[in-house]
């Protein structure tokens, strides 16, 4: 079957170079087709292609947004410097602020609170004995005198709503939070580009404002737009000289470069077509598809000359250089490709869309560079020169290579390797799923962003949500005692086993104090009553006590079959996420079943949110990583008719990935959806060298029956070529590290630079050296068929 396959493949190529001016139109009317929609590709960030839809919590967080708030929110924060908030010019600071948060597009005005927001309410009883509510600051009041600024300080202190939840325990800050309408087309540059204007126009020396959440993390991400632009050209120019340096002759530097810009075509148009937008985020990953193109453009160029030299036909030698390198080379493109498409079994719809117009783009390499380098070489005109410039460097690699093939070296070379991974291993253990500190490792831990979440932590118990949804099945279930009690049960719960948990709200708290209100302050009634009724006339006198309409809706829905529980954290950190997730389905266990016609729901708020993603991060590099080798291990295997093949390949790709996660536990660097694709892509590339190298010893080997000979002709050829492909392809992402202030960006970047970089060292060190001491019949056992393709014996 597979010498059919070959001679199909070899009449092909026949066709192929018969006819090069027809398939180059091809070519080239695609590429000019998929160009013309790149004016429609669109750049932004779509915060539910975060979400895994299909998780639970993410269910219940898209079925609970819309009434009690997301995980999208604005958080600013003022923080004085001396003395306390209760001052005139504070409390208008914290005023202005409030309304200016209120009205930034993309809010829900319903889910803003503040101290000195309209919602915020004192309550208190009147001389008739009524319940009343007032605000805490009227700014059209006159100044407030220290006595009454001392009389809303304890006032704040003895509400558990707003004391430590809204403003801080040690009285010097104070919180504005605005909900975000999430699902809606929000306008992440405009709301933070008015968050911005606000900021400026109130800063002033007395008080730090500070502002973080989704949409302010997102709004700085998108304040880099130019610098991505910048390191563009930067990237381009890198590859450009170092071509110029490598080949120092027009055709090794014009025909990579226009591989890159043909594939890019193909995938940013496929893209487009789609209907996906590019995330800035994701740019290391596009970055170092078009850097593969030159590296396999490269590899076609360098064997051209190669075949030059012997030929002195430039047909000849471009008919050469694909019959040696069109095989392998399609295997290693299409591996990567599948290594790129299998990211879209993942949960994150991001990372969907990125598996299927990155795959395309990986694949269409083969078009775009294999067909198109050496078709387009038979039509150009001849190289006067046919001399190789690599015969002094082919030398020296080939001194150089004497030490890897040396016996003894073969087996230290085994050893080390062997220990390194153990070594590493120990560092894996340490690998995080999700955050691995405060603040957001998208941005510099210097960032205004999270100097203003260090801030926030330091001074409240929690400005992190998780929402626990109560639910019923009747109308008005949740002003059932024995629900309310439930409700109360699980958030005492929550408190007594979390010390880091900062408190909670809901509508046990609620109940308490209103009862307690009702009946002169006395603490002896901070009670819930044993009927529904009395429950519900609780909930009706705090409601009508409020001027402002829908006073519950931060508790309960409308209906009165949802009730929120409100817990607060100080961060969202991996192992913050587990240690809540853990206790909040322990107590939930408990408690569900013992209420007819309730149950507790997990989980909302960003604390939900992030343990789903987080969930669905580990499920997906459990599945991804081993599918992208088990596929490459699939085809290789297929490709020589070996087992041995096939693990040999696997090997260096095992190789790089736990030293490169044993390098992410090292460097206190965790698993996110923005890193699951990267280790993919990063995997998938690595086979390339490989690839190339065991082919190379293979086709020398055939000629010259000399295992220890085919190597070392390998390593001083093809092995030079692999070294430029790794520079070219580290090229391609170096410069996110050095230039990009984007924190996530440069430690993307660098983890490529760090698997590109191990996976090259693997394939020239540790491929040769297993192939030295094991001797592989897939390479030992070989002949030509009559159509010149080898074939196992």
């Amino acid at each position: 079957m597979k010498k059919k396959l070959t001679h199909i493949l070899h009449v092909g190529e026949e066709w192929l170079f018969a006819n090069p001016k027809i398939v180059l139109s091809i070519i080239f009317a695609i590429s000019v087709a998929f160009a013309s929609l790149l004016p429609n590709l669109r750049m932004g960030t779509d915060f539910d292609d975060l979400l895994p839809q299909n998780h639970s919590f993410i269910q219940l967080h898209n079925q609970i947004k819309g009434d009690f708030g997301g995980a999208s929110a604005v958080v600013v924060s003022v923080e004085v410097k001396d003395g306390d908030i209760f001052t005139n010019d504070t409390l208008s600071l914290i005023d202005n602020l409030t309304q200016g948060v209120d009205s930034l597009p993309g809010v829900n005005h319903n889910l803003v609170s503040s101290l000195t927001h309209r919602t915020t309410r004192k309550i208190t009883l009147d001389e008739t004995g009524n319940i009343k509510s007032a605000l805490y600051f009227d700014p059209a009041s006159p100044n407030l005198s220290p006595a009454e600024l001392d009389q809303m300080r304890r006032d704040v202190m003895a509400n558990p709503r707003v004391y430590g939840l809204m403003v801080s325990p040690d009285m010097k800050s104070a919180i504005i939070k605005g909900q975000m309408n999430e699902g809606g087309d929000i306008d992440y540059r405009k709301t933070f580009a008015e968050l911005s204007e606000l900021r400026a126009k109130y800063a002033n020396d007395k008080a730090k404002i500070h502002a973080t959440g989704l949409p302010v993390l997102t709004g700085w991400v998108y304040t880099y737009l130019n610098q991505i632009l910048q390191i563009l050209l930067y990237t381009a120019a890198l590859i450009f000289g170092l071509l110029v340096v490598y080949f120092r002759r027009f055709y090794g530097v014009a025909l990579p470069l226009l591989g890159i810009c043909l594939s890019s075509a193909w995938g940013l148009g496929f893209m487009t077509i789609l209907g996906y937008t590019l995330d800035p985020l994701s740019m290391p990953i596009p970055f170092l598809i078009a850097a593969r193109a030159t590296s396999h453009g490269v590899q076609l160029v360098e064997r051209y000359y190669y075949e030059l030299e012997i030929t002195k036909s430039g047909k000849k030698a471009a008919r050469n250089a694909l019959d040696a390198l069109f095989r392998p080379g399609s295997l290693a493109i299409t591996i990567d490709a599948i290594g790129i498409f299998v990211i879209c079994l993942g949960a994150a719809p991001i990372n969907i869309k990125l598996g299927y117009y990155a795959g395309f783009w990986g694949f269409s390499v083969i078009f775009t560079v294999h067909f198109m380098v050496p078709l387009f070489l038979t039509i150009l005109p001849e190289p006067k020169k046919k001399e190789n410039n690599r015969s002094a460097t082919t030398a020296v690699l080939y001194n150089m290579a004497k030490f890897i093939v040396n016996p003894l070296n073969v087996k230290i070379g085994l050893i080390g390797t062997a220990l390194a991974v153990v070594v590493a291993s120990f560092f894996v253990a340490q690998v995080k799923f999700g955050e691995s500190e405060p603040g957001s490792p998208i941005l510099n831990r210097t960032h205004d962003y999270n100097i203003s979440a260090k801030s926030i932590n330091e001074h409240f118990p929690g400005s992190e949500e998780l929402f626990v949804v109560a639910r019923t099945k009747d109308q008005n279930g949740i002003q059932r005692p024995e629900v309310v009690h439930a409700m109360e049960k699980f958030g005492d719960q929550m408190m007594a086993r979390d010390p880091e948990l900062g408190g909670y709200k809901a509508v046990p708290g609620l109940i308490r104090q209103v009862n307690m209100l009702t009946h002169s302050g006395d603490p002896r009634w901070a009670q819930i009553p044993d009927t529904q009724i009395e429950v519900a006339g609780l909930m009706s006198a705090y409601e009508l006590s409020s001027p402002i309409p829908g006073a519950m809706k931060e508790f309960m829905n409308p209906e009165g079959t949802d009730a929120v529980l409100a817990f607060f954290y100080k961060d969202h950190q991996a192992t913050t996420l587990k240690r809540v997730v853990d206790n909040s389905k322990e107590f939930i266990k408990g408690i569900n079943g013992t209420v007819e016609n309730f149950e507790l729901l997990l989980g909302g708020g960003i604390i939900g949110v992030s343990a789903a993603i987080d969930e669905e991060n580990f499920h997906d590099t459990m599945l991804i990583t081993p599918i992208v080798m088990l596929m490459a291990f699939i085809f290789v295997m297929i490709y020589y008719e070996s087992l041995h093949a096939g693990w040999l390949m696997i090997l260096p790709m095992l190789y790089a990935t736990i030293l490169t996660y044993g390098y992410m536990g090292f460097m206190n660097i965790g698993i996110s959806v923005n890193t699951i694709p990267v280790i993919a892509v990063g995997v998938g590339v690595g086979i390339d060298y490989a690839v190339y190298i065991m082919d190379r010893i293979r086709e020398e080997y055939e000629e010259l029956h000399d295992l220890r000979e085919a190597v070392l002709r390998a390593l001083s050829t093809t092995g030079l070529a692999v070294g430029f492909t790794a520079a070219t392809l580290i090229a391609g992402v170096i410069m996110w590290v050095i230039l990009s202030d984007l924190r996530f960006q440069s430690d993307a970047a660098l983890l490529l630079t760090v698997m590109l970089a191990l996976n090259a060292v693997a394939a020239v060190l540790l491929v040769p050296a297993w192939v030295m001491a094991f001797k592989p019949k897939f390479i030992t056992g070989i002949h030509r068929d009559e159509d010149g393709i080898l074939q196992n014996d």
